[in-house]
């Protein structure tokens, strides 16, 4: 749809939370982002409106805006020579390059050039938006238009803004014919209704082996300490959990899965009667690259699937009031929250917080730039709010986890770094904020290890099938 890249009513949905500090903002933003997709964007949208669409297919693959640029250049030769019209290089920071030579930063560290960096070879120049659509290169030729300006609005406005935002939310992402996803998931066979915990392997931790699962102890998570209401600080987490893990899987989809427990088969466990006896935690990761003026929440990905039994030792080693947290969190509780001009009811479930960190950073070959967002990132922990959903079946509990409702941002980083999860050990866990000191220290929820996952490994889940008939969205 020619209406999509346009789209006016795109949102773009924040997943830090109130406490997480970022880096300078001179340093590692998308640094006069704003101003060069104003004035770019806005040349492109009154003067090439009616070549957008084969941008728009150009942008869904990497490198394809170059080829592209340069067919379409060759058919409007004419029109270029009579107008004569070229956004040089000149209304771009020069300092927004690198290297070709030595493939260094010289200049200060830009979000963009942390994706575009990682496969780049040495002596290719890469732009500030190289991998986003934008511009192929410091120079983007800019053809005059044909179209008077009140056929393009008419054109734009061809249907209602409510109708082209409906159409971008649903639209799933698919892989050009030719790419090596696009052939991923026909060559995986399907799996019918799996034992839970039946793909990722254990190891312990000692062993260090990669593409495994193995336990971590809660204690070597940082949470809000006692006092921090008072001293900001934090500290390690009591070496207790709520739930410990049992089992890991990894499912590729053509499309993200909700609700995965209905799709494979739990082992059966003693109801606790107070809270479930078993947590599932499903993380559904995109495959496809973030788009700046695309709206896909849905499309090709994996579920990172995290299976959690309850602790036998619970009513013990944990305090009364994390209890009753948990219990909040499952009933879909509300609490009053101080306002102005008045105090507002907020679902007690925006206070779900995740923990990670990559606990081999220094095994990692990374260039300087993602060195420096490593540092800035690595261990800060995130509200999963609003990017999160519930379901509760017979003696369990989902959280649902959707990677593809990040910000851009932060879906950005993250493609950068997905062909090196196989090489990563990632710490995962979630806890329960504290907003209060009678709720401090903060505990652990549950926690894992993912050692080096390589998601090429794996198979996609059959939704043919019927799904449990005790499951129920919350």
């Amino acid at each position: 749809s020619q209406e999509l890249w346009f789209d006016p009513v795109s949102v773009f949905d924040s997943d830090c939370e109130e406490e997480f500090e970022s880096v300078q903002e001179d340093t590692l933003s998308l640094n006069g982002l704003e101003g060069v997709a104003s004035s770019n964007i806005s040349s492109l949208r009154d003067a090439n409106y009616g070549e957008h669409s084969s941008l728009v297919d150009q942008m869904q693959k990497p490198g394809g805006l170059s080829t592209g640029n340069s067919a379409r250049n060759s058919a409007s030769e004419a029109a270029r020579i009579s107008n004569s019209q070229i956004l040089c290089s000149k209304d771009v920071n020069p300092q927004l390059k690198y290297d070709g030579a030595s493939n260094e930063v010289k200049q200060p560290v830009f979000l963009d050039d942390i994706a575009s960096s990682a496969g780049e070879g040495p002596g290719k120049e890469v732009g500030l938006l190289d991998n986003c659509g934008i511009l192929p290169s410091n120079c983007l030729p800019c053809l005059a238009s044909t179209v008077s300006s009140v056929e393009k609005r008419r054109s734009l406005s061809s249907s209602p803004p409510s109708a082209r935002k409906k159409n971008a939310l649903k639209l799933p992402f698919k892989w050009k014919e030719g790419h090596p996803n696009a052939a991923l998931f026909s060559s995986k066979r399907l799996l019918q209704r799996p034992k839970a915990g039946s793909q990722v392997p254990f190891c312990p931790t000692e062993k260090r082996m990669f593409d495994c699962w193995s336990h971590i102890e809660p204690g070597t998570f940082k949470v809000r300490s006692e006092n921090y209401f008072r001293d900001k600080k934090k500290d390690f987490a009591h070496n207790h959990a709520a739930y410990y893990p049992f089992g890991v899987d990894v499912f590729l989809s053509p499309r993200k899965i909700d609700h995965i427990a209905r799709f494979v088969e739990l082992p059966i466990v003693g109801h606790s009667g107070k809270l479930p006896s078993i947590l599932v935690v499903n993380v559904q990761i995109p495959l496809y690259p973030p788009a700046l003026f695309h709206s896909e929440i849905d499309g090709e990905g994996m579920n990172f699937v995290l299976y959690f039994k309850l602790s036998d030792s619970y009513l013990k080693e944990l305090p009364p009031h994390f209890q009753e947290n948990i219990r909040r969190i499952i009933d879909d509780g509300v609490e009053k929250v101080k306002g102005f001009p008045v105090d507002t009811n907020v679902p007690f479930r925006e206070r779900l917080k995740i923990l990670g960190r990559v606990a081999n950073v220094e095994d990692l070959h990374m260039s300087a730039a993602e060195r420096k967002l490593m540092q800035a990132y690595n261990e800060k922990p995130v509200l999963s709010r609003p990017q999160h959903e519930f379901y509760s079946g017979e003696n369990y509990f989902e959280i649902d986890i959707d990677m593809h409702r990040f910000s851009y941002i932060s879906r950005k980083g993250f493609d950068a770094f997905l062909d090196r999860l196989k090489f990563c050990v990632l710490d995962v866990g979630l806890t329960i904020q504290g907003n209060k000191p009678e709720e401090l220290p903060e505990q652990i929820l549950c926690c894992v290890r993912l050692s080096g996952i390589d998601y090429m490994n794996y198979h996609q889940l059959s939704l043919n099938q019927e799904p449990s008939d005790t499951s129920a969205e919350t």
